[in-house]
């Protein structure tokens, strides 16, 4: 699931997903969750990962 963010935000977890560093997120950019790690695709159309961990 795939979501864009409306806001700036700060990401320290991600449903149940939590990273193992803070995420900054801009408007317009979008985030979604593969396997153990954050991806976000940035407005110039890159995709950066982060690292974490499942928490039930």
């Amino acid at each position: 699931m795939r979501e864009q963010a409306d806001r700036l935000r700060l990401i320290d977890r991600w449903h149940h997903l939590v990273l193992n560093q803070p995420v900054l997120v801009h408007p317009g950019e979008t985030i979604w969750r593969e396997d153990d790690h954050l991806l976000v695709q940035r407005l110039d159309g890159r995709v950066d990962a982060y690292p974490g961990a499942m928490n039930r």
